[in-house]
């Protein structure tokens, strides 16, 4: 009895990228004898069955016999294409590789016929080889397809069709659709572009501008990378939708905290602030080793260096000027010691008509003024070597201190008109208050003044607890702006 046997054919494709994928032609036959010896003599080598479906192994998978025998090998993806050629151009968009380059303007492409499409918008239009032959049109066009577009509309052809209910309108240009949408179907104020999202309503007036938004909507847009988050067996990874809600999250949970022994796992609200702490750590630690370098004796035959203010560490602004060895630990320090040393600048000037005395320093000035004009001034003197540090000495301003000195500027900028004052405990238009307040509470009244909505959300989220929307806030805030000048 006779039984079905199956001729297998081992053959190598080349494909790109990834290494070589073997593929395993399985071709079913009804020709027991068929043997490597026979098929090297005379006979003809046994066909496939048309009756059977052939398979092929793409990738070390079995597939039916499909032309598309060339798979894209990255994880995720399940493209496929017939020549090796085209798989090697969707690669490039998942490597970042663009190796056509316009000579021009120098942008690239993934393939070569993007490239061509491209550098024809630095040609003339006379280049186009497809003219428009209406009369008083001479349009010319790159493709038959254009033209057939463009001569569709010289008859009056409306292809744009409105979907919208109960509309039979129909427009020949895109954006005449889009604006008929704007007008007709959608709230007043409604842009051409609108966000299909569930439950948005905002529009836009340009494209890129809704593409962008639309991010926004991608509740995995940022992941947190922090090593406490990171993806494992019992867990997964944690998105965001925004930005700010990422970085809102890192402040909360991840906090930068130093690691320096005194500090206990002291905690920071920014990097910013840490690597200032940091820094006092530093120079802490140099300013301990200079005193103790300086208590153990080795420098008896000179006299103890002067500890400067600020301490030796982190003196990175050193003079260029031949034989000046001066050192500061700002720019600015450095540029005020050139003026006035190397340059000889003198911008501080006695008031005096009959003095005409000039000074480097602000503090000298004052000195002058004490001792030869008998002018008082308030604050004591500060000593040359200080300023020259470029850092400015504390002055205490009791009207600073309590608070008073921001109350007037604040009264001077409402009587202007300049600003706005904070509306709580009255926020009913900005936010549901029985929600979120004591129904019988008192509070005071809140007198920080705001020029921006933005300013004025954050002070309510950060001063009273409150979150408010930034349509609400904004809206409130250009209705109260209108009552002071009626004309915006």
């Amino acid at each position: 009895m006779e039984h079905a046997s199956q001729t297998t054919i081992l053959g190598k494709r080349k494909a790109s990228g990834h290494g070589d994928a073997l593929v395993l032609h399985l071709s079913p036959t009804t020709n027991s004898s068929t043997s490597l010896p026979e098929q090297e003599s005379d006979q003809d080598t046994p066909q496939a069955s048309s009756s059977k479906t052939q398979h092929i192994i793409v990738n070390g998978t079995l597939v039916p016999k499909t032309k598309k025998c060339y798979q894209c090998t990255f994880e995720g993806c399940d493209r496929s294409y017939s020549k090796p050629s085209r798989l090697e151009e969707h690669q490039r968009s998942h490597t970042g590789q663009r190796p056509f380059s316009c000579e021009t303007c120098g942008k690239s492409y993934l393939r070569e016929t993007h490239l061509t499409a491209h550098t024809r918008s630095h040609l003339p239009e006379s280049a186009r080889p497809f003219v428009c032959e209406r009369d008083g049109c001479g349009k010319r066009f790159w493709t038959t397809q254009h033209l057939k577009v463009h001569s569709a509309w010289h008859d009056g052809a409306k292809l744009y069709k409105c979907n919208e209910a109960d509309c039979q309108e129909s427009f020949a240009k895109h954006h005449q659709l889009r604006a008929h949408i704007c007008s007709e179907h959608s709230p007043p104020g409604t842009k051409p572009y609108i966000c299909d999202h569930e439950g948005c309503t905002k529009s836009f007036d340009t494209n890129q501008h809704l593409r962008t938004h639309q991010k926004t909507h991608d509740d995995k847009r940022y992941a947190c990378s922090h090593v406490n988050c990171l993806p494992s067996d019992s867990s997964s990874p944690k998105y965001f939708s925004t930005w700010s809600a990422l970085q809102s999250h890192i402040r909360t949970d991840h906090p930068p905290v130093c690691t320096h022994p005194s500090c206990a796992g002291k905690k920071f609200a920014s990097q910013a602030n840490l690597r200032a702490h940091i820094k006092l750590h530093e120079e802490r630690e140099a300013d301990k080793a200079f005193v103790d370098d300086a208590d153990s004796g080795n420098e008896t035959d000179r006299p103890p260096k002067k500890k400067r203010r600020g301490g030796e560490h982190g003196r990175d602004w050193k003079c260029q000027y031949d034989g000046c060895e001066k050192d500061f630990k700002s720019k600015n320090a450095l540029n005020t010691h050139t003026n006035v040393t190397h340059l000889g600048k003198r911008d501080f000037v006695c008031p005096h008509a009959a003095c005409g005395s000039s000074f480097g320093y602000k503090h000298l000035l004052q000195r002058h003024l004490v001792r030869c004009h008998g002018v008082e001034t308030s604050g004591p003197e500060t000593s040359q070597d200080d300023l020259s540090e470029g850092e400015d000495e504390a002055t205490f301003d009791i009207d600073a201190m309590t608070g008073n000195a921001y109350a007037k500027r604040a009264d001077t900028r409402l009587k202007e008109a300049k600003a706005l004052r904070c509306p709580f405990p009255q926020v009913q238009d900005l936010v549901d208050v029985d929600a979120l307040l004591p129904p019988n509470a008192t509070h005071a009244s809140c007198d920080y003044v705001f020029n921006r909505a933005y300013d004025l959300r954050r002070h309510l989220n950060a001063t009273h607890d409150l979150v408010c929307s930034k349509e609400v806030v904004d809206t409130w805030v250009r209705r109260e702006k209108r009552k002071i000048h009626p004309t915006l």
